[in-house]
């Protein structure tokens, strides 16, 4: 963890956290520099009983002088000493501004008992937040985007427990955009903020008002409220960044129906092509069936042409986000996603295959056309393999494929698609037979793999996965094995000859491999006895899961 991520958690804990601990049992009056000694090098237990003893000073001359004395152990170079006094400080210095001071500069220690000490410490003094607040703005001023997303979380985690600081935050110039951003993280749970967030609607920064809107958006608060300032934001010379952001505040508010009127207004009347797109988006996420949908979707479906990647990724998301018609998916927008498939940039035919793949079977005919084409086909095959057992009907398509390709890596995907398909895919078997003699060993693994996911049980499917086990490639003769025990469960003859193969691969360095060996074994019970000492031994493998699965091998093979 960065020390500036450290530093904004500590100050954010300081700017929301106004809570009570509860008390600290009252010690009678003590010598302080005694208590401190001990502290400072006594035992644990006397470490202890000085800590309690320091804690509960009372009012007066001792207590400012434990303080003092506290605070100076604050730079010791042991990290437990430094932590107990800042512990301690958090019970004798309420709202002390030189103890908060004195602390903050700590609460980035490379110690994380420290941290949390010094942390717990500010929050029991209820530092000022006239102290905290600018040090907490220039901070995320001038860290990483990283750190401060972090501490967002941070800070949105205490959820309605931050409210009443956030309040006053967003009064404050320079932390009120920091804050917006802890109000979006938090969502609904901020609504009562309503009042704070309309008044920064017509902020002169356009960043504050840009985030004030989607802050907005993600409180769903009381529309009656809410939508006639966003309103007044789309028909007003507000930025576009501003008037793209209330089309999406718009869309979280069904009521008033002067939000979706407002939505038609400027899908119709709009120039710009992400608002015309984003409007479209948002009245259908109102209302899928709007009469306005035809005029909606092809608004939507032009981002897909615009020479701005940024643009066509969010058409895409909006195409995957909208809810088909009464009458189904829309050819339309199926051929304007088969087409958006050839895009170059990798962004978005990732976000493309995401959005296809979430729409299971309505994407059949995308998949269908991606493998019949060659330079779309890596994307088909994908997407077959993501559908599962719902690409049963794609089965003659892959088959077709495995058939006509030449590139050994897509023949590996489709034996992998057809596996994830399952029984459905019993028709690939021979084609599949024919890959376990593919020059390529990767390959043939996947292919008998794929045979015994498919359950191909023909005899020339056994009789060639019987030959394997007989090759000079030990993972091939492994995965033959493998498939064939999904194939012929308890045949005692193919049991005596897997039990050797899958011991043997329980050292295989492929972490997979021995994973699949220690829960084959343990699927034999008591005939892969011979296979006990070997799994017993990966009790020390690095990997979590295959220790897991030779515990329970062993538990299932000696019958425990």
């Amino acid at each position: 963890m960065s020390i500036a991520l450290r530093t904004c958690q500590a100050l954010l804990a300081l700017l929301i956290l106004q809570t009570t601990l509860p008390s600290f049992a009252q010690a009678q009056a003590t010598d302080v520099p005694s208590l401190l000694q001990e502290l400072r090098q006594g035992t644990t237990e006397q470490q202890t009983a000085a800590l309690k003893g320091l804690a509960g000073t009372p009012d007066g001359p001792a207590r400012t002088a434990a303080i003092n004395g506290l605070v100076k152990l604050l730079d010791s170079d042991k990290p437990a000493l430094r932590a107990r006094s800042a512990y301690a400080l958090g019970y004798l210095a309420d709202g002390n501004v030189d103890v908060a001071k004195a602390l903050i500069p700590h609460a980035t220690d490379n110690n994380p008992r420290v941290r949390n000490a010094v942390i717990k410490a500010l929050i029991r003094i209820k530092a000022p937040r006239e102290l905290t607040m600018p040090i907490w703005a220039k901070t995320l001023k001038s860290s990483d985007p990283e750190t401060i997303m972090q501490v967002i979380h941070t800070m949105a985690d205490l959820g309605g427990d931050a409210i009443p600081a956030l309040r006053e935050t967003l009064t404050h110039p320079d932390a009120a955009y920091w804050a917006l951003l802890v109000v979006s993280e938090i969502g609904p749970d901020a609504a009562e903020l309503t009042p704070q967030l309309m008044e920064l609607v017509d902020h002169a920064q356009p960043e504050v008002q840009l985030q004030a809107i989607i802050a907005i958006g993600k409180i769903q608060g009381d529309g009656a409220k809410i939508v006639p300032g966003l309103v007044k934001v789309l028909k007003s010379d507000a930025p576009l960044a501003g008037k793209y952001a209330a089309c999406f505040a718009l869309s979280q508010y069904p009521e008033p129906k002067s939000g979706a009127e407002a939505l038609e207004a400027t899908l119709d009347e709009a120039t710009d092509t992400e608002l015309k797109l984003l409007a479209g988006w948002s009245l259908l996420t109102l209302n899928p069936e709007s009469a306005k949908r035809p005029t909606a979707l092809t608004a939507i479906i032009a981002g897909l042409s615009s020479d701005q990647p940024r643009i066509r990724q969010l058409a895409v998301r909006a195409l995957g986000d909208i809810k088909p018609g009464s009458d189904g998916p829309n050819p339309m927008v199926i051929q304007a996603m088969t087409k958006a498939l050839q895009d170059s940039e990798p962004a978005v035919i990732s976000q493309i295959v995401d959005v296809l793949a979430d729409k299971g079977t309505a994407a059949m005919g995308v998949i269908k056309t991606g493998l019949a084409n060659k330079s779309l086909r890596p994307l088909g095959i994908e997407l077959a393999r993501r559908l599962g057992p719902d690409a049963a009907p794609l089965v003659p398509d892959l088959i077709a494929a495995m058939k006509s390709s030449d590139d050994p890596e897509q023949v590996r995907e489709i034996a992998f698609a057809l596996a994830s398909i399952g029984s459905a895919a019993q028709p690939a078997s021979d084609v599949l037979v024919a890959q376990l003699s593919n020059d390529n060993r990767r390959v043939r693994y996947s292919a008998c793999y794929a045979l015994g996911s498919i359950g191909a049980t023909s005899n020339s499917v056994l009789s060639e996965l019987q030959q394997r086990l007989k090759c000079d490639d030990s993972f091939l003769q492994l995965s033959a094995a493998w498939s064939l025990l999904k194939l012929q469960p308890g045949d005692p003859k193919l049991v005596a000859q897997a039990v050797p193969l899958l011991t043997e691969a329980l050292k295989f360095e492929n972490e997979f491999v021995r994973l699949e060996a220690a829960r084959t074994l343990g699927t034999l019970g008591k005939a892969a006895e011979g296979s006990v000492d070997q799994l017993k031994a990966l009790q020390s493998d690095e990997s979590s899961m295959v220790r897991e699965a030779a515990a329970e091998a062993v538990q299932a093979i000696q019958g425990n």
